[in-house]
């Protein structure tokens, strides 16, 4: 899991407003006392393999370091899976560090590959 970060409002507003605006693109949120504690982000993928099938992808599960350990990550998960399931994904899939694979199995994913990355930056 990530801790927040800091960044200016304004520029949230923006990039809110860009992920909003595709259907396929899911925020959940946690909201402890007006304040949002965690976050999640799904995002769908349309298939050609599969007839067409849908794949759900879990990105950037963010836990305020100071809500930690509360069960607010895994409340967030289970959320967007169902709601995956429901859209009709035939799986769902993540990258994650080994330090936190524990807790994504816990909810039941499952080693099955190997992640490769390109740095663009």
């Amino acid at each position: 899991l990530r801790q927040t970060s800091d960044i200016d409002k304004n520029d949230a507003e923006k990039i809110f407003e860009k992920i909003d605006s595709n259907s396929d693109h899911i925020i959940a949120i946690e909201e402890l006392d007006g304040k949002i504690v965690g976050s999640t982000t799904l995002l769908i993928e349309p298939k050609f393999i599969h007839k067409g099938g849908l794949v759900g992808h879990i990105e950037d599960v963010v836990v305020d370091k100071n809500f930690q350990g509360q069960k607010i990550g895994e409340k967030i998960m289970k959320y967007l899976l169902e709601f995956a399931k429901k859209r009709g994904c035939y799986k769902t899939i993540l990258d994650c560090t080994d330090e936190v694979k524990p807790f994504y199995e816990k909810l039941g994913f499952r080693h099955i590959a190997n992640e490769l990355r390109f740095d663009h930056i």
